[in-house]
């Protein structure tokens, strides 16, 4: 699948309608990630300075049941629909039949837990959290999530299905910016924690008009009342797949909420507040993994289907690999100077450091755990991640009942990194019959150790800056050491093999290119490493070229050569 391009037969599409390479969506999906996340870190530091701990802590709880919303309000039929029209091209009528039914589907079922949650935000928020002044804007967050959020979620289903990694980049980036621009301008004339429901609402609403615009390429509006029937012939096929996902994805949104709720009832909203903030950090940083897996399913489906084991090895192992590496680097430089980072949102903050510390690898963890989700799926064991999810939950519920109360802050952070490590063993476990070699063939115990200490190294290089220069003017300083001391210790410890040296010299190659602003000498088919100049009867210069041959080929960022 990596590289294939099927253009559409629609001749008004055709030139702009392709499927992308999962290479190229790979790297759109990690160039989303730097810049959403940097702008929504910068957005955490604007709404916190504007609207105060207070407001942050009850836009917490007002957030928390739409966000058990995102997963209850499914059966993964979105995840049946990428499987079933991964193979199909842009704009095929199959493609609208099919959205069509699931789109139906999808509104009905986010209307009816939508009720239900609006029910259980009646009793909740005067009853156990004592907080009836948050529940309008609970309930207005709630009919936001149902008529905007929940389109924009269906329409990227499209938009994975045929690795659209350059278009979700591009809605990404306008959500980010329309948060931060609503959020500052509300909260200049209003600090309420409306503001920040108004700036959530807003964003998603700018960015389903950018979505309907951008997947016009991929999917016709036209739909007869016969091809909607014929779709709806093969809704309960679907159906059937998502509905053996479904207990899992619940119970993992009752597992992650679940820390928030568990302090309200045990602390002040200033607490609320503060572990909000902490939190909200890792999952900025846990974006990455989401982006990435928008265009990796797709992928594992069809080299799974196409009994290509290989493929579907280094497409899984390696996407963790990369996830891993970048998310314990930031961890790492966070992690180990937490009260700094946290004094950037202002005073009362900084209480959230010890959960911040354990949190930092709450990231790292998740991209392991959504991958291996994904590749259960794609090998048709979606039933098999409900069981895993619902132990998860059992143990989740398990430790914030016993640790919530003794160690307040941190008791959370703990639950949630304990639930992930269960989620990974077991799925570990269950996906080795389905690997064509061994893990240790693919990704050597050294380079798992190496990840280990090159955190220990990062972590403990931030932390003895700040230690040494208690400030939050430092911080710059801390993150600094912290990166640079995860790198080197994962150099020195053989971190890397020869596809990443070999994928960096590509890209090198690429980026001197696109510098130099000239064509490549040679082009070749694109793979996953790159030939020696020797195996191919060259010179090292030829070497070079066939090498940058395949980067461009294998992006859309380069051109074609006839």
């Amino acid at each position: 699948m990596d590289g294939a391009e099927t253009q559409s037969t629609d001749p008004e599409r055709a030139s702009t309608a392709k499927r992308g390479s999962y290479r190229a969506g790979f790297l759109f999906g990690t160039l989303s990630f730097s810049l959403t996340v940097g702008i929504g870190f910068l957005s955490t530091i604007v709404t916190a300075r504007l609207y105060g701990i207070d407001v942050i802590g009850q836009f917490a709880l007002v957030w928390a049941p739409v966000a058990a919303m995102w997963v209850l309000s499914t059966i993964k039929e979105q995840q049946a629909l990428i499987k079933e029209i991964t193979g199909l091209s842009p704009r095929e009528p199959r493609v609208t039949q099919l959205f069509a039914v699931v789109f139906t589907f999808s509104v009905a079922l986010t209307v009816a837990v939508a009720a239900l949650d609006a029910l259980v935000c009646l009793f909740v928020f005067p009853g156990p959290l004592d907080a009836p002044e948050l529940l309008a804007p609970a309930l207005v967050s709630i009919a936001g999530y149902t008529i905007v959020t929940n389109t924009g979620w269906n329409i990227d289903s499209i938009f994975s299905a045929f690795v659209a990694g350059r278009q979700l980049f591009w809605v990404r980036l306008n959500e980010a910016i329309s948060f931060i621009v609503i959020a500052t301008a509300v909260g200049l004339a209003w600090q309420s924690v409306w503001g920040l429901v108004i700036a959530t609402i807003g964003a998603s609403l700018a960015a389903l008009l950018h979505r309907l615009v951008a997947v016009r390429p991929f999917i016709r509006a036209r739909l007869s009342r016969s091809e909607y029937r014929a779709g709806l012939n093969v809704l309960p096929a679907l159906l059937r797949f998502g509905l053996k996902a479904a207990p899992g994805q619940m119970a993992q949104g009752i597992s992650q909420q679940g820390g928030i709720w568990a302090i309200g009832m045990v602390a002040p909203v200033a607490v609320v507040g503060a572990y909000s903030r902490a939190l909200v950090i890792p999952r900025s940083l846990q974006q990455a993994s989401l982006r990435i897996t928008e265009v990796l399913y797709p992928t594992l489906v069809g080299r799974h289907t196409e009994g290509d084991g290989h493929g579907f090895d280094r497409a899984m192992i390696d996407s963790i690999r990369y996830e891993v590496i970048g998310m314990l680097l930031l961890g790492a430089a966070i992690g180990g100077a937490a009260h700094s980072v946290l004094g950037i949102f202002g005073p009362g903050f900084g209480r959230a450091a010890p959960a911040l510390a354990l949190l930092a690898l709450y990231p790292a963890l998740s991209s392991i755990s959504v991958t291996q989700t994904q590749a259960l799926w794609a090998v048709d064991r979606p039933g098999l991640t409900s069981v895993i999810a619902l132990v998860r939950l059992a143990v989740t519920v398990a430790l914030l009942i016993a640790l919530t109360p003794i160690l307040e802050i941190a008791g959370p952070a703990l639950a949630l990194l304990a639930s992930y490590l269960v989620v990974i063993v077991f799925s570990g476990a269950a996906l080795r019959r389905h690997l064509a070699r061994p893990l240790r063939a693919t990704w050597p115990r050294r380079e798992r150790l190496a990840l280990g200490v090159a955190y220990a190294a990062g972590f403990a290089a931030a932390h003895a800056i700040e230690r040494a220069l208690p400030s939050t003017l430092a911080l710059p300083l801390c993150l600094l050491a912290g990166a640079l001391a995860y790198l080197a210790a994962l150099l020195l410890c053989g971190g890397l093999n020869e596809r990443d040296r070999a994928r960096l010299a590509e890209l090198g190659g690429w980026l001197r290119y696109r510098l130099a602003r000239r064509e490549p000498d040679v082009a070749v088919s694109p793979s996953d490493a790159v030939p020696s100049p020797a195996a191919r009867g060259g010179s090292r210069e030829t070497g070079r070229a066939a090498a940058l041959g395949t980067f461009l080929r294998s992006t859309p960022l380069g051109r074609r050569r006839d």
